[in-house]
């Protein structure tokens, strides 16, 4: 109980958080002078990226497997790398002109995940026998990192 509630206060941080900063990265895309907005824009999406790994390691913790089972959790999975890509620019102290793709990537993977998806897929369920391996988790990292290349 104490683990859907934390998940979703998790969900609903992250994804009111990286609304925000699509927010403020349209200004900033527009008014290129406001520098104070920019780094909002992008501790916004390091917070968000602390949400969603909050909501990995909770679910990951509560189910028992990485939450890569389902098409709920690989799509918080795939918004999770969305914004690890996002945040390498930032770190590296350079303009990060791939923002414009990445953080609404974050927003409209994590929107489909939340809002688009019948709530019985949020729930995750003891995994059938064939997905009981570790090739699981191989398998579908790897298949996430081919979509974000392509």
């Amino acid at each position: 109980m104490i683990f859907s509630t934390l998940e979703r206060i998790l969900t609903h941080i992250s994804f009111s958080i990286i609304s925000i900063v699509i927010t403020i990265h349209l200004i900033t895309l527009f008014v290129d002078e406001i520098v104070g907005l920019y780094d909002s824009s992008e501790k916004g999406m390091i917070a968000t990226f602390f949400c969603i790994t909050g909501l990995l390691v909770t679910r990951w913790i509560y189910f028992g497997h990485l939450p890569l089972s389902d098409l709920y959790e690989s799509l918080i999975f795939l918004s999770w790398g969305f914004s690890i890509i996002h945040m390498i620019p930032y770190f590296k102290k350079q303009k990060n002109h791939l923002s414009a793709i990445t953080a609404p990537s974050v927003i409209f993977t994590q929107g489909f995940a939340t809002s688009g998806l019948l709530t019985e897929m949020h729930q995750s369920a003891i995994l059938v026998p064939a997905l009981q391996s570790h090739w699981l988790m191989m398998h579908v990292s790897m298949m996430s990192l081919h979509f974000e290349n392509s």
